[in-house]
């Protein structure tokens, strides 16, 4: 039995890589209060994941299908999310248009989606 899991977070861009195999790599933070967020999203591992991205000002966008490659939490709460992915299943135009550390808005709010497989009772 499968179950859409949407979960909505506040974001820093944290930088992209692509590489010559096609490899795309998004790093994104998050501060502590999106902790719960970013907890709800370890439902998401080993699934293929949506990202759109809503920056202030502008209509949403999407980013891709990624895969969660890592989550780090610190010492801080503040978190580290990590996605990898191909050329072939994001939109490299609208990675290259978030916003970094020098724009006027730093922060942006991501939707991730995701079709994950719900435990049943069998019982």
């Amino acid at each position: 039995m499968s179950e859409k899991l949407k979960v909505k977070q506040v974001v820093k861009y944290g930088g992209h890589s692509a590489s010559a195999n096609g490899a795309i790599n998004l790093t994104l933070k998050a501060e502590y209060s999106e902790l719960v967020n970013t907890v709800s999203l370890f439902q998401m591992l080993n699934n293929d994941v949506l990202l759109k991205a809503k920056i202030p000002g502008n209509r949403p966008v999407k980013l891709g299908v990624f895969r969660i490659k890592q989550i780090i939490v610190d010492g801080d709460g503040e978190s580290i999310i990590k996605f990898n992915s191909i050329k072939d299943f994001i939109e490299t135009d609208e990675l290259n248009a978030l916003p970094t550390n020098d724009s006027d808005v730093k922060e942006f709010a991501v939707l991730y989606e995701a079709e994950i497989e719900k435990e049943t009772d069998g019982g």
